[in-house]
């Protein structure tokens, strides 16, 4: 995740308080969400980009209709396996969220299914609620410390997707009880 100041806000959008350190990395109160006080200026995803990954290499790319328009994916959905945990190598079919609305910088990733409590993986964190879809709770996925410096030299959005993409399975079929979120 990117390191940056967060607000806790009440389900009205209103601040409420600047979250402490420990609201920065953990989930926020039942009511509550986290976000960012400061957003980067950026572009969201091509659509062009977007669509080449979905017909060559990720036919479950889909893209969120409220965060997308006719030329950019500020939003999409994409099915990845992985394993259950480090000590069940058993696999599972991930459904994750990526907020590309600033793809100029490192998306935030979430995980919308398994439901949180039946997730065992552990760079998986807990659930929470975000201001990207603040009436639900979901799950953060921990890219891990390194990612953002990776995902910043990429040259094109083409190099940054295909990254994410196969971090994001990496991630999810590798635990790395080093960089546990649970």
């Amino acid at each position: 995740m990117q390191e940056e100041t967060h607000g806790i806000y009440d389900g009205n959008g209103n601040l409420l308080r600047i979250a402490t350190e420990d609201e920065q990395t953990g989930q926020g109160t039942l009511g509550e969400y986290k976000a960012p006080l400061r957003v980067s200026a950026g572009a969201s995803l091509s659509k062009t980009t977007f669509n080449s990954f979905k017909l060559t290499y990720y036919p479950s790319l889909n893209h969120v209709n409220e965060h997308s328009s006719s030329t950019t994916i500020g939003a999409f959905v994409v099915n990845v396996p992985g394993v259950v945990s480090s000590s069940d190598q058993s696999q599972v079919n991930y459904q994750i969220l990526v907020d590309s609305r600033s793809f100029a910088d490192t998306p935030y990733v979430f995980v919308l299914s398994p439901e949180c409590e039946n997730i065992l993986h552990e760079n998986i964190f807990a659930k929470g609620r975000f201001s990207f879809l603040p009436q639900k709770e979901i799950c953060p996925l921990c890219l891990g410390v390194g990612f953002p410096a990776a995902f910043g030299n990429c040259q094109s959005e083409k190099e940054k997707l295909g990254l994410l993409l196969h971090h994001i399975a990496d991630v999810l079929n590798n635990p790395n009880l080093d960089d546990s979120a649970r």
